[in-house]
């Protein structure tokens, strides 16, 4: 029985997954343009072709001295914690929670035929050291970023359908 529908869609596991070309300006409109929070997880896929995960808070506070911050390129960019990778239909859910609690980060990232269609976050809390602003976050996202400017880079995201049969629209937008 693969990761359930119910697991991936828990708040905390609210996620905008982006290609490593993108930059930190259109990772935040992709936020904005999915109706995103400050607190959700930016997953990128990396230059080494791995996968990065980071909240979009903490890439704030990494960020937020930089003048040309929304001009970042996230693939290169260090400081993301190394994704655990799981096949949705690998391992059932308790396993894969189990899996997620013992990695770096405590998340999994799940994936579909290697497109990621959701995150697994455990025990992961958020305090109020690290809350956001979104007003703040889209400063750091930069003025003049077109909010229609992360269709290319977007790979999926929590509002993105999770079933089986939905990974086609994932992948025609990977390419």
């Amino acid at each position: 029985m693969p990761i359930s529908d119910e697991a991936l869609q828990s708040p905390k596991n609210n996620f905008i997954a982006v290609k490593g070309e993108a930059t930190v300006g259109q990772a935040i409109a992709a936020l904005q343009g999915e109706g995103g929070q400050p607190w959700w997880h930016l997953v990128v896929r990396m230059d080494d072709g791995s996968w990065g995960i980071t909240r979009f808070s903490d890439l704030f506070a990494a960020l937020e001295k930089m003048a040309t911050a929304s001009e970042v390129r996230l693939g290169g960019r260090k400081g993301f914690t190394k994704a655990v990778t799981i096949e949705r239909d690998s391992m059932e859910t308790p396993a894969a929670q189990a899996l997620a609690r013992k990695s770096p980060g405590r998340l999994a990232l799940i994936t579909v035929k290697g497109v990621p269609v959701g995150i697994l976050a455990e025990g992961v809390m958020r305090s109020a050291a690290e809350i956001v602003s979104t007003a703040n976050l889209n400063e750091l996202g930069g003025k003049y970023v077109n909010l229609k400017d992360y269709g290319s880079i977007l790979l999926s995201s929590s509002k993105t359908p999770r079933s089986a049969d939905s990974t086609s629209s994932s992948t025609a937008r990977q390419n």
